[in-house]
């Protein structure tokens, strides 16, 4: 068994077995709003510097249905999807409500687990260890992705 899909299939289960009532809760947060936008991404250590420009791949509206556990992100300039390059898929809160697992439908990635620092109608907001600016060679580092429901004007549909 590849190892993604170990560290997929435990995680899975150990949200089986936490308290459901409490995933719910959590989860439903994100339906609070129709669309979330990012507002600002920092370093682990910086939090008064916003590096949203060295980091594109993680910035846009997004959009959850925890009744299917779906999600699917968009551009902030034109709104279109980023489906068809992995930007879409599955998606799960742990039961103990600290881990933000993606599942994408397309692209090479299979899932991207994330910690969850904040998840409430006003703000959604995660942290992941990727490489600095998103360049393979550059040493690792943690940034935080911080966003808030979206109420400007482009509006956005998910594909499945």
């Amino acid at each position: 068994m590849r190892r993604p899909t170990v560290v997929f299939a435990g995680l899975l289960i150990t949200g089986l077995l936490c308290s459901s009532e409490s995933y719910a809760t959590d989860v439903h947060a994100l339906a609070s709003s129709p669309q979330w936008l990012t507002t600002r991404v920092y370093i682990e250590g910086e939090p008064d510097t916003d590096v949203k420009a060295s980091y594109p791949g993680v910035v846009g509206i997004s959009m959850w249905d925890p009744q299917r556990n779906r999600y699917e992100f968009f551009y902030t300039d034109t709104g279109r999807s980023k489906y068809a390059d992995g930007g879409g898929g599955y998606f799960l809160v742990t039961g103990d409500k600290k881990t933000h697992i993606l599942v994408p439908d397309l692209g090479p990635t299979r899932t991207i687990v994330r910690r969850l620092e904040k998840l409430d109608s006003s703000e959604f907001t995660y942290s992941r260890e990727v490489s600095r600016d998103m360049v393979s060679t550059n040493p690792p580092v943690r940034i935080y992705v911080v966003h808030a429901p979206y109420t400007g004007p482009i509006k956005t549909v998910m594909s499945n």
